[in-house]
């Protein structure tokens, strides 16, 4: 039975991916930072590995010992309400280059996928972006066989604007009209488990419906019954204030620049995905 390493399997992509490679037989071993984490994974995985990859001196060469492949669902949340101070870099592209490296180091290692973010090449200066890019390029030129896995956006991240939707406080930035095709985090690891036994490649994927910012706002709005009249900030507006933020909080400017950026800007990814949004909200709701 081959062995798979998970980077970030308490996150929604993560278990969705543990799950696909249990039922797929894969032996899995998973990270978690705290041991409280780890107790959450057990009943999951057949071994938990606690340490912090972004922290190169708790990465032991027995994480990988073993190890047939690696998945890495490990990043930053980009949830307003996550108070962590890390940065991008220090999570998206560090913490995966420390595992990364340990791997080429020490493992036998068959290959590794990575789920980036899609159209990231063309936001350099974004810090969320660059970070997946950074690692993106080092994982290409590691000699390790590879895939990066970019989808959009998942679904599960609209389940963190529901407390928001539900103070009637979930406004656009912008006029909202740009577009995105969010995708299912359970086809999205569906293709990461498909992949580890595929050559090396680049899967840009995204769902089957291609939405508006404003779509999206009334889509959760509408999972908790409400009607929610949408607020415009104007752009001029959000980008005035990033400067105050990145002095107070370093980790919320990246955020806050982020879903900027990608609000003045189409992101639609291949369609590869079956599932929509709308059935997602309502079970999850």
């Amino acid at each position: 039975m081959e062995t798979v390493l998970v980077l970030g399997g308490t996150g929604s992509l993560g278990s969705c991916i543990i799950e696909v490679l249990k039922k797929q037989q894969y032996r899995v071993r998973a990270t978690a930072r705290t041991p409280l984490k780890a107790e959450q994974l057990k009943p999951s995985v057949d071994e938990v590995v606690v340490c912090d990859p972004t922290q190169p001196g708790s990465l032991l060469a027995e994480l990988v010992e073993g190890i047939d492949y690696i998945i890495s669902a490990l990043g930053k949340s980009l949830n307003l309400a996550d108070r962590s101070r890390t940065s991008f870099h220090q999570v998206d592209f560090q913490g995966n280059l420390n595992v990364l490296r340990l791997a080429q180091a020490h493992g036998q290692v068959k290959k590794f996928v990575y789920v980036g973010a899609f159209s990231g090449e063309k936001h350099p200066e974004v810090a969320y972006f660059k970070a997946h890019e950074d690692f993106a390029r080092e994982l290409r030129h590691s000699g390790l066989a590879h895939t990066i896995v970019k989808p959009p956006a998942l679904f599960s991240a609209f389940l963190d604007l529901l407390p928001m939707a539900r103070k009637g406080r979930l406004p656009s930035i912008g006029p909202g009209d740009c577009v995105t095709n969010p995708i299912h985090e359970q086809e999205v690891a569906e293709i990461c488990v498909q992949a580890l036994t595929q050559p090396s490649q680049t899967i840009e994927l995204g769902g089957p419906v291609t939405y508006s910012r404003v779509e999206l706002v009334k889509l959760v709005g509408k999972s908790i019954g409400k009607t929610l009249p949408v607020p415009s900030i104007p752009y001029w507006v959000a980008n005035s204030v990033l400067p105050l933020v990145r002095l107070v909080n370093r980790s919320l400017y990246e955020k806050a620049a982020f879903l900027i950026e990608v609000a003045k800007t189409d992101c639609v990814a291949p369609v590869k995905g079956r599932l929509r949004l709308e059935d997602y909200l309502a079970e999850h709701v």
